[in-house]
């Protein structure tokens, strides 16, 4: 796992729990979305690597 992984996870279990103790609706809401966005920005980033991976090594790629 790397460290930006361990942190976007920390950060993830933190906005969770802000979420959960907050009393005002906008702010809860507010807080899980910004879970949401920052999941959402680990599965592209991942995404991307693999199709990094991918074309690097794909041999049609490697001629031009």
């Amino acid at each position: 796992m790397s460290q930006l992984e361990t942190k976007a996870e920390w950060l993830a279990q933190q906005l969770v729990q802000l979420a959960q103790e907050s009393k005002d609706y906008k702010q809860k809401a507010l807080l899980l979305a910004a879970r949401d966005l920052l999941m959402e920005q680990g599965k592209r980033i991942e995404q991307a690597r693999g199709q990094l991976d991918g074309e690097l090594w794909s041999p049609n790629q490697w001629g031009e």
